[in-house]
This record gives C-alpha cells, sequence and structure tokens, in this order.
C-alpha cells in the first residue's frame, strides 16, 4: 500500500495533488510556499514520516526547526499522535534559538566553563535592570519603559541583521552605540549570554569549531524549517553552515505573511532562494481550507498589490459566504459600541464560536477588555508587552488623582508639581519634604517653609481648594480639569517639542484614560479599575481562569498561525496602519519594502477569518479626524463596491493642484451636485464640486 493511501486509511489525512508532490520530496533543497490555510503543518510531519517509512531516513537524522515554542510543540504533539507508534526513533522538533542554546551548551562542555544566561529560567541577574544600570551610567538620565523595549528591540535588531557599524543615526536610543558597547563589554567579563547571544554565539562557535559543526551535519542530515519567512540573516546563515554540502533542507515559508521586519526577518532570502540554490525545487500550497470562497478570493486579489513577492493563485473548495464588511464609526467611542454590538449578535450565531478582536497596536485593547468586562462578555488576551500602565503619563495622572484624595502624598505632588502650570519650584518642593511638619499637608508645608511671597501664598491656598474641588468631581470630569485647568498636556506637548517624542502618542494615552474614566464613579473607583486592569494585562487575575472564553484579544502580528471563525478588525486609520512612516516613505519613493511589510500584516489580519470578517474604522480619534487606512480603500476596490460611497470624513485625498489632504466634510444633497470640503496638509480648507474633479482627474483617494 502507497504511503498516501496508508495515512488516509490510517488516519483520516487525504492530502491534494501539491501536497503530495512536497511531502515526496526527498533530496536536495526545496522551498514549499504554502499560503494561509493550506495544511503547511500536514505536509510537514507527513514529510517527516515519509522520510522515513518510505525512504528508509533514520528519525534521528531528521531536524524540524521553527521559530517559537507553541509552533514546536503543536508540531511534534502531532506527529506522535499520527506517526509515533510507526516509528522506531524519535524526529527532532526544536525552536531555532533552542537548537543554537545546544550548540552553545556543547561548546561548553568542550571548554569545561559555563556561560550564565540571563534570560531564561536559570537567570542570576536581570537584564532589564542591567541596561537601565548602564543607560543611566551613560546618558546620566533614567530610561523610561518605552524606551527600555525600544534599546532592546534595538540590541536585538543588530544580532539578527548582523550589523557591524552601530554608530550610524538609525537608532532611536540616545547614545545607542555607547549602551550597546557597555552591555556587550559586560556580558563579556562575567560570562553572560542573553536570548540574541544564542544566535551569534552558536553561529561563531560552527565557524570556529568544525568538530561541532561536523557532529551536527552528520546527526541531521535532513533538515526542516518552518516560518522560512522570519528568517533573519544571522539565522540563514547558521541554517547555511549546517546544510552545506548536502543541501538537504525543506524550507516552509509564505513571503507573504512575512511580518516581522523590525526584528531583523529578511524574506528576500526566500524569494532570492534559486539564485542561492540553483537547482532548488519549489512548491505551491495554493487550495485554502480555512477561509470562505469570498474571504480566499478578495485577499488573493489584495496582496497582489506588492510587487517583491512570489505569484500565487489561491483557490478553496469552502462555499461563498458574506463578503467582508466594512465599517465607518463616527469616533472611537461608536466604533466600541459597534464591535460589542456586533459581538453579542455574533455570540447569538451557532456557526461562529470562536472570535478575535485584531488591531495594530496593544492599546486597542485596554478600552475593548474594559467594556467587554463591565458588559460580562468572557474574552482572553493574547498579549506580547503593555507598557501603558507603567508610562509615565500615566502615572503622572494617578498622582494627579492621588494626591487630591490625600494632599499628605509628598511622592505624588513630587512627580506633578512642575506639570500643573502653578510655577512651583523644586526649592519650594524640598522645604516640604525635609520638613518635620507632622499631620500637615504637602502645600501647607510648602506655605509654612518657604521662603515665599504674598502672591505665591495666596496661588498655593487656592492650589488647594483647586484639589479639594477635584476630589469631589467624576473621574471625567477629573481629568478635563487636569488637561484644561492645570494645562497639563499643553505641558506635555512643550515636552514633546523638546525632546523630540510624539504627542499624538501621548495624547491618545490621555484620551484612553478618560475611556476608561467613562464607567466609574468616584475618583477612588477608577484607580481601583486602573489598578484592575493592570493585574489583567500582566497575567496576575485572569480573565478567563476557567478558559470557556470564545473570543481573543490581540495583535495582529501575534494573530499569525492561528484561525477564528469571525474576525473583527479594528482602528483601521493611517496613523496605526499602515503608519505615517511607511506612508511618507512609500510617497517619497525611498521605501516601498515598509508599505508592502503592512499590506502584508494587514493581508494576515484578513487571513485569520474562516467565514466572517469585519473591518471597522473610527472617523476620529480624540476629537481629531482620524484618516482611513489605505488598505481600506483597496479592499473596497477589489469589492468593486463604488469607491465614493466609502469615503468619509478623514479620507486622504490627492489633489493634482493643491496636494495631499483629508475629507473634512461631504455635502451629499443631490447626486450631480456633491461637494467636498477638504482640509489640505498645507493647512488650508477648499471646497469642490466633487463630480466634476473625479471627471477631470483632479481628485484620487488612497
Amino acid at each position: 500500500m502507497d504511503f498516501f493511501e496508508t495515512i488516509k486509511i490510517r488516519h483520516n489525512i487525504k492530502l491534494n495533488e501539491q501536497q503530495k508532490q512536497a511531502v515526496l520530496h526527498k533530496e536536495g533543497p526545496a522551498l514549499v510556499l504554502a499560503g494561509p490555510g493550506s495544511g503547511k503543518t500536514t505536509v510537514i510531519t507527513a514529510r517527516a514520516a515519509c522520510l522515513i517509512q518510505n525512504s528508509g531516513v533514520r528519525p534521528d537524522n531528521i531536524l524540524t526547526l521553527t521559530f517559537n515554542k507553541a509552533a514546536q510543540l503543536e508540531m511534534e504533539r502531532r506527529f506522535q499522535r499520527l506517526y509515533g507508534n510507526e516509528i522506531n526513533g524519535k524526529v527532532h522538533f526544536s525552536t531555532l534559538h533552542s537548537f543554537c542554546n545546544n550548540v552553545v551548551r556543547k561548546y561548553e562542555a568542550l571548554k569545561g566553563q559555563r556561560l550564565k544566561r540571563i534570560e531564561g529560567n536559570d537567570n542570576d541577574i536581570n537584564k532589564k535592570q542591567l541596561l537601565k544600570t548602564l543607560y543611566l551610567e551613560i546618558n546620566n538620565s533614567k530610561i523610561n519603559d518605552d524606551e527600555l523595549e525600544s534599546l532592546i528591540n534595538e540590541i536585538g535588531f543588530v544580532k539578527n541583521k548582523m550589523i557591524k557599524n552601530i554608530d550610524g543615526g538609525i537608532f532611536s536610543t540616545n547614545k545607542f552605540s555607547q549602551v550597546f558597547k557597555a552591555y556587550e563589554e559586560y556580558k563579556r567579563k562575567n560570562l553572560y549570554i542573553d536570548f540574541d547571544d544564542m544566535l551569534t554565539y552558536a553561529y561563531s562557535i560552527l565557524i570556529k569549531c568544525p568538530e561541532i559543526l561536523n557532529y551536527y551535519k552528520n546527526k541531521y542530515t535532513y533538515i526542516q524549517v518552518d516560518e522560512g519567512q522570519d528568517l533573519s540573516k544571522i539565522q540563514f546563515e547558521v541554517l547555511n553552515l549546517l546544510i552545506k554540502g548536502n543541501n538537504n533542507f525543506f524550507i516552509v515559508a509564505d513571503d507573504d505573511q512575512s511580518i516581522y521586519g523590525f526584528r531583523g526577518a529578511e524574506p528576500q532570502y526566500i524569494l532570492d532562494i534559486r539564485k542561492q540554490f540553483s537547482n532548488c525545487s519549489i512548491y505551491n500550497l495554493e487550495t485554502n481550507y480555512r477561509s470562505s470562497k469570498n474571504i480566499v478570493e478578495l485577499s488573493s486579489k489584495f496582496i497582489k498589490l506588492n510587487e517583491n513577492r512570489f505569484d500565487k493563485n489561491h483557490t478553496t473548495f469552502n462555499k461563498e459566504k458574506c463578503d467582508p464588511i466594512i465599517i465607518n464609526a463616527k469616533n472611537e467611542h461608536e466604533q466600541l459600541k459597534i464591535i460589542i454590538d456586533k459581538v453579542k449578535e455574533t455570540l447569538s450565531r451557532r456557526e461562529d464560536k470562536e472570535i478575535a478582536i485584531l488591531y495594530r497596536n496593544n492599546l486597542s485593547s485596554i478600552i475593548i477588555a474594559d467594556a467587554f468586562l463591565r458588559q460580562q462578555i468572557p474574552f482572553k488576551i493574547k498579549q506580547n508587552s503593555l507598557l501603558f500602565f507603567k508610562h509615565w503619563l500615566v502615572k503622572d495622572v494617578v498622582a494627579f488623582l492621588m494626591f487630591a484624595l490625600d494632599q499628605h502624598d509628598k511622592e505624588a505632588f513630587s512627580k506633578i508639581y512642575y506639570r500643573m502650570n502653578r510655577y512651583i519650584s523644586k526649592t519650594m518642593i524640598e522645604c516640604s519634604i525635609n520638613a518635620d511638619n507632622s499631620g500637615m499637608s504637602v502645600i501647607d508645608c510648602i506655605i509654612n517653609n518657604a521662603d515665599l511671597k504674598q502672591f505665591q501664598i495666596n496661588a498655593l491656598q487656592l492650589l488647594k481648594v483647586e484639589f479639594n474641588s477635584l476630589s469631589r468631581m467624576k473621574p471625567w470630569e477629573a481629568l478635563e480639569y487636569i488637561k484644561n485647568d492645570f494645562n497639563y498636556l499643553e505641558s506635555v506637548k512643550g515636552y514633546c517639542e523638546l525632546v523630540g517624542l510624539s504627542f499624538e502618542y501621548l495624547n491618545r494615552l490621555f484620551g484612553i484614560l478618560q475611556g476608561l474614566s467613562v464607567g466609574c464613579q468616584t475618583i477612588a473607583s477608577f484607580l481601583v479599575r486602573l489598578q484592575e486592569l493592570e493585574q489583567i494585562f500582566d497575567g496576575t487575575i485572569a480573565v478567563d481562569a476557567n478558559k470557556k472564553s470564545s473570543i481573543t484579544l490581540s495583535t495582529l502580528h501575534s494573530s499569525k498561525g492561528l484561525e477564528y471563525d469571525c474576525v473583527f478588525m479594528i482602528d483601521l486609520i493611517n496613523s496605526e496602519i499602515p503608519g505615517e512612516k511607511a506612508l511618507e516613505q512609500n510617497s517619497e519613493g525611498k521605501n516601498k519594502a515598509m508599505l508592502e511589510e503592512e499590506r502584508r500584516l494587514f493581508y494576515v489580519g484578513m487571513t485569520r477569518a474562516r467565514n466572517t470578517l469585519y473591518l471597522i474604522y473610527p472617523m476620529q480619534i480624540n476629537n481629531e479626524i482620524a484618516m482611513r487606512s489605505i488598505f481600506i480603500n483597496e479592499v473596497l476596490y477589489f469589492l468593486k463596491k463604488d469607491i465614493i460611497d466609502g469615503i468619509g470624513e478623514g479620507s486622504i485625498v490627492m489633489h493634482t493642484k493643491f496636494g495631499r489632504g483629508a475629507v473634512a466634510e461631504i455635502n451629499e444633497s443631490s447626486a450631480d451636485n456633491q461637494t467636498i470640503k477638504i482640509k489640505f496638509f498645507s493647512g488650508e480648507y477648499k471646497t469642490f464640486n466633487l463630480q466634476i474633479c473625479l471627471e477631470n482627474k483632479l481628485l484620487s483617494f488612497d
């Protein structure tokens, strides 16, 4: 009985012709282009079994590499469940980092010296604390959580891209070169190794120690790699060393799902694979077993807008269902209401049992989680990291509110005195902190101990009254007072201009706080709510303890590899996806690659859906016009809907004379006399007859 007939009878695995061709590949290099829902895990595990059962390959000569632990465990479990009893031996499944760590361990055993891991379970030093200390020593200032996250990512980027010259201006971290070198030197002196070092150390060891390289080359004569589009330069070079000679590698990849450029992933290796391996066999897995015909056809047309890719023709045997549903919400508050209503409606439908709410930025999840908790809608969060609750702006606002409730709180007051436009100096604060005035409020301590003029005393007395009044306000009103009367956001804006931070991002953080405050009646309950949400997001409190929830909140990046019956993609505005930087670089002809990666990310989101896909965008955020994502317009085009029907406030336009701008208003009084008011990026407002503009090709819509 042939292999395919056997697995069909024993395991009910029915492979299509494209899958069979890939599984039968034995010798030499191979690239399998596996589209969404095309059964790549089935192919990888079946191919390993086929090598053993059909070709007589020893199980322990096969190494299958994955990019994360979850994928490794899933693949290993599936292989063991299906083929474990039929095979006498063990196929090795490993993450790339784990494999490289084993290489380093082997070198340590050879040299009789052990390096200390500063990430993982056996670390005796905290990597983040070490970087904070080094940053402080070099910059003479503390690094905040956002900057620390950026620093760690940039260090990883350098290692993965094998960048030699780090003295250029491509890094956002202050004095990055000095911090990086100090960090590397500290690790070298103290025999420390971090997560990214596992790759670079393994590469160096395999080059310098031929006995170790030959051990692995002889042991693993067949190497399979999952998610090959995510290979970074260092990972590809390690793989190159292992396969050199027999070239028996089998890479499963989808260049259309390469979304980790910020981590150093380089899909160009996959695209150029035949330049390096002229005899490389390429197999296409183009049948989508996951999504409805509507979603498969639309997403396939959408991704073909990218130029730097393999051409593919995705098909499916699945039935037609509904086209993706595009919804424009008036603002972020209406978007939230739409999400809640549609989720409840979806839960009532039996066919859509698993739901995902996907977003570009982790920040989008906070308001949704809060609303779902209040509505008693069960959910789980698939999170990477969320620094919102530790951000200095959030801590500032909390300090304002804490001081309003307790005017003896010196720590809270010391965080905000210079942020409230009340001309309080550091000297005044030091007087109050150092003075022994037990039982006296902070402001009274300043009045009693600082050398003040009468107008300053009057101002401080008034400040006491303000905070007393603030303590009795509802949270929303209190935040409005902090923003408008204490001029807090103006202070933040000035700080942003001084140090080059994005005020738009910080303004959004404040807007999220205001959104969370709506459901609270008192400042005390609001502060408790913030604490509860922080504990939910850091995992201290489980929101899905019984694991019964059918709703997942996830970033688009974290959703890759997963699938759901119904998917909501939200906050689909240009500032989120593709992002202003990608748009700017693309429009200037500098860098199309950034926009193409963002389009791939949007594609990944679309292809998570089996049956139903919602694409939702708010036309305003924080009372500012939000520009609908250009990807929404591309989807509208392929849905063959009149693009004018999808134009709303915030849509980006290009005028042949006045340049780029955003739609401020559309007057739809009659079909042949529609007027469109545009706010151009120059700041000018102009009104046009829409039909005349379109007929004469004066306007185009991004």
